[in-house]
């Protein structure tokens, strides 16, 4: 769908990080900064922003950041992996969801890393199972459709292949949907879709039956078996680029430790699924 991205620098802080705001006030205190950038005053030597209006399904038309995962399994030790070139671990508390959790706040905190990708281990998950075309599944406020075949539309997903691959596409169409894309990214592991938050942010449903923030199989299909209904902190910490497009599969990621695994719907070795963004930097001049 049609995207824009926006970087600017500016004299003086802008006040963002200090709102404490994830939620469409945030989206005033931004406007204002872009606002006072553009007006001059707060003095800033260039807008740069790509745009891109293709509405098509397809690879350029959504814009969502790479992601991958490092998975634990009855793991011990110094556990962790290697982030965009640098080793980040921590001691295993005997526990996979505590560990999961400490690694992600350690990913944040490193200053090496913490302005390429953002992490998190709070997601929810589903499994698929011999699904059938027309069933579906509703993910965060979107239904999601199988499909026989080459999806069309958004919200389609293919179910032609084993379970593995049609795990794979429907990972694929919830990261490239427009309820979704930025929001949420997914990724596939075996015939499971885990769906992570794209920032490290609190997300609480008012039911088990949110639609904003939980997976409903509101079609009651023996084919789709809801692993985590709404965002639980989990053993997969999930490496997010922090800007959206595909510059961030580039982002490289190796596992370490004993029983901690690589996930990704990429590269081996990568960040994966990473979509989207302008073609061509336009320069604007206060």
């Amino acid at each position: 769908m049609p995207n824009v991205t926006i970087s600017f620098n500016v004299k003086r802080k802008t006040g963002l990080l200090n709102s404490g705001r994830q939620d469409s006030e945030a989206g005033r205190y931004l406007l204002n900064a872009l606002q006072a950038a553009i007006a001059g005053t707060n003095q800033s030597d260039g807008i740069v922003f790509t745009a891109n209006e293709d509405g098509s399904l397809g690879a350029t038309a959504f814009a969502g950041p790479a992601i991958a995962g490092l998975t634990m399994a009855s793991s011990s030790g110094a556990v962790g992996g290697t982030v965009a070139g640098t080793l980040i671990t921590v001691a295993h508390t005997g526990n996979d969801t505590t560990s999961s959790t400490a690694l992600a706040a350690a990913i944040r905190a490193s200053a090496s890393v913490n302005r390429k990708v953002t992490a998190t281990n709070v997601f929810m998950s589903v499994t698929l199972a011999t699904v059938t075309a027309g069933q579906y599944i509703d993910i965060c406020g979107a239904r999601f459709t199988a499909v026989n075949g080459t999806p069309v539309k958004f919200g389609d997903f293919d179910m032609s292949g084993a379970d593995a691959a049609d795990a794979t596409s429907l990972a694929l169409a919830i990261n490239r949907h427009p309820t979704t894309a930025m929001r949420y990214r997914a990724l596939s592991s075996g015939a499971s879709v885990l769906v992570f938050p794209t920032t490290n942010r609190t997300i609480t449903a008012q039911s088990t039956q949110d639609k904003w923030a939980a997976i409903v199989n509101s079609g009651s299909f023996t084919t789709f078996t809801v692993g985590v209904k709404v965002p639980t902190a989990g053993a997969t910490t999930a490496i997010i680029a922090s800007q959206p497009g595909d510059l961030g599969n580039e982002c490289r990621l190796t596992a370490s430790g004993t029983n901690v695994t690589a996930v990704t719907n990429g590269s081996a070795g990568f960040l994966g699924n990473g979509t989207g963004g302008g073609t061509v930097p336009y320069l604007t001049v206060p």
